[in-house]
């Protein structure tokens, strides 16, 4: 079994081969049998951030799901400050379903509005918000 240093690793090095997502799904199980899921939060949004246009053939809502167990919103935040992905803002809009203002003490409008003016951001993803 990898330790949870190698396995954080390889999810933050993993690229997928002819669209073959099945290896970061491994690497995420693994993640998590090895205990210590929440070391690896910010490896997690990096993929998100890497591939902002992608579901990651569905391993992405995996990685979601998994992230929703943790204390994961000040990495959600930086996340969408740094680079706003498709997940990132399905993760977003997740919380704003719950009637919450707040993100990490933030304004959810306030970030909206931030990301919507940011330049870098694709216009694919603007209209998601």
């Amino acid at each position: 079994m990898k330790s949870t240093k190698e396995i954080i690793s390889a999810i933050e090095s993993f690229k997928p081969v002819d669209g073959n997502w099945l290896e970061l799904d491994e690497l995420v199980n693994e993640l998590w049998e090895n205990g210590k899921p929440k070391l690896g939060i910010n490896a997690l949004f990096g993929v998100f951030e890497r591939y902002p246009n992608d579901d990651g053939s569905g391993v992405f809502w995996t990685i979601l799901h998994g992230l929703e167990t943790l204390n994961y919103e000040k990495f959600l935040y930086n996340s969408l400050m740094n680079k706003p992905s498709h997940m990132g803002i399905n993760m977003l809009k997740r919380i704003e379903n719950t009637d919450s203002e707040f993100l990490d003490g933030k304004s959810i409008t306030e970030l909206k509005e931030f990301i919507r003016n940011n330049p870098k951001v694709d216009s694919e993803l603007l209209s998601e918000l």
